[in-house]
């Protein structure tokens, strides 16, 4: 082989390598959440459940629970025993990025719904810290029911402490991606068959699952507790929205 053809060939392979990493690095940066918190806009005021209310709509089993405030903290737990049910935001909302943090007790069931139609349909990031529970399943009530499976998402779950939630939704059919204490748990994308059924926009729902024959969702006086919820509309481009 000729000089020549060597460094025609070198270059290439530099090249091919640049290439790569630049792939890597934007792959990489589509897996992570933003850092900044610019545009974000509060869902909780810290002191009342204004912007917020009581899902009624959705099959009676799933009716009931109680939610309030106590010192700056958003608190559900069932009410009466063994009855759960969902807190949602009064605003709908399509594509965005949602941040949260949430304590919960063990063992209790909870998870956040997006794009909530009126009739509960939905889709739910689990959040069930009970046993044979998993952070990150996507759920889809009422209609297609389990999409996507999440064993080893408890694995970045932290007992009796803080734990900081991101989940961002984007597109129809939508990709779900849900970070747990800044791990990647959940990066899942949706098709027209597996999305059927749910609203492109919707609710924000909150939940305090009840109790199932056979299962331990919550004992007695157990609660989840959200806080410093926030939101950011993604914006569709011209280009995307073709």
């Amino acid at each position: 082989m000729s000089i020549s053809w060597r460094c025609h060939l070198l270059a290439l392979l530099a090249m091919g390598i640049i290439s790569a990493s630049v792939q890597a690095a934007e792959s990489s940066a589509a897996a992570k959440p933003a850092a900044s918190e610019e545009g974000f806009v509060s869902l909780f005021d810290g002191k009342t459940l204004e912007g917020w209310w009581p899902h009624t709509g959705v099959p009676t089993f799933h009716v009931g629970g109680k939610w309030e405030v106590v010192d700056g903290i958003m608190v559900g737990q069932q009410d009466p025993p063994d009855k759960g049910g969902f807190l949602a935001t009064k605003g709908k909302y399509g594509d965005y990025e949602i941040r949260l943090e949430v304590n919960m007790d063990y063992p209790s069931d909870s998870g956040v719904f997006l794009r909530m139609g009126e009739d509960g349909k939905s889709h739910q990031v689990t959040l069930d810290n009970r046993p044979d529970g998993q952070f990150g399943k996507i759920y889809l009530p009422w209609t297609q029911a389990m999409v996507h499976e999440s064993p080893d998402g408890i694995k970045s779950f932290k007992q009796k402490e803080w734990n900081d939630v991101v989940i961002r939704i984007e597109g129809e059919p939508a990709r779900i991606q849900f970070w747990l204490n800044g791990t990647l748990v959940t990066d899942f994308q949706h098709t027209a068959e597996t999305t059927k059924g749910v609203p492109a926009s919707g609710y924000i729902g909150l939940q305090v699952h009840p109790t199932v024959e056979n299962m331990k969702h919550f004992d007695e006086g157990n609660k989840v507790r959200y806080r410093n919820i926030r939101i950011l509309p993604i914006e569709k481009s011209a280009a995307s929205a073709k």
